[in-house]
């Protein structure tokens, strides 16, 4: 269930989501987006609006935050994980949507979505360096359930499992061994990194003993 925190986070996104001239469109389109997320184990509103949540924070560090708030509600609009090119389709369905709007930032918004799919970038493959763009801001916000406590780390676990029930635990295990360097940005891997090492050394261990 969804908290009120959550549901807040969402709401507040959800007036600023376009502006208020376009109100209907906002209407049609936050209905489509809300029945997209709904009904899944992991990939959800509730993750959505914690995706939000970092993104007020972090706002002002962003170069377009117009522009990313754009994509954090897009990202994982198409979330088929027995499909490789969710990101695209994601950034078509927001083509989409910015074709019945007066967006100008609507290529950058749809690369950043795409970009999001190979979860990874330089700043994630060399030691030490940092990433400053919009997509490493994006990025981080969406993986930063791995750095929580390791109470809510275990759920957030046992959901995304759900979402990969077509997959062995061999094949699972592969997948999440593949994360280099977890956060690219200064503020949220000096914030998370420590833990998420800690949660991922444990979910491993975990799946080794199965």
């Amino acid at each position: 269930m969804v908290s009120q925190k959550f549901c807040t986070g969402v709401v507040q996104m959800k007036m600023s989501f376009i502006n208020e001239t376009l109100q209907l469109l906002q209407d049609k389109w936050w209905k489509r987006l809300k029945q997209s997320y709904e009904g899944r184990a992991f990939h959800n509103l509730e993750h959505l609006c914690e995706m939000l949540n970092l993104f007020e924070e972090y706002k002002d560090k962003l170069r377009d935050r117009y522009a990313t708030a754009f994509a954090i509600f897009f990202i994982h609009a198409v979330n088929d994980t027995k499909l490789t090119d969710n990101a695209e389709r994601s950034a078509r369905l927001f083509r989409e949507f910015s074709s019945e709007t007066t967006i100008d930032s609507e290529n950058y918004v749809a690369n950043l979505i795409v970009e999001s799919g190979k979860n990874c970038t330089d700043a994630h493959m060399t030691e030490g360096q940092f990433g400053e763009d919009d997509l490493h801001f994006l990025l981080d916000f969406d993986m930063a359930f791995l750095g929580c406590d390791t109470q809510k780390y275990e759920s957030h676990v046992e959901n995304i499992r759900k979402e990969y029930t077509h997959l062995s635990d061999e094949d699972y295990t592969d997948q999440r061994l593949k994360i280099p360097n977890i956060f690219a940005t200064k503020e949220l891997r000096e914030r998370f990194e420590a833990q998420a090492r800690r949660n991922i050394a444990h979910e491993i261990e975990l799946l080794s003993k199965k």
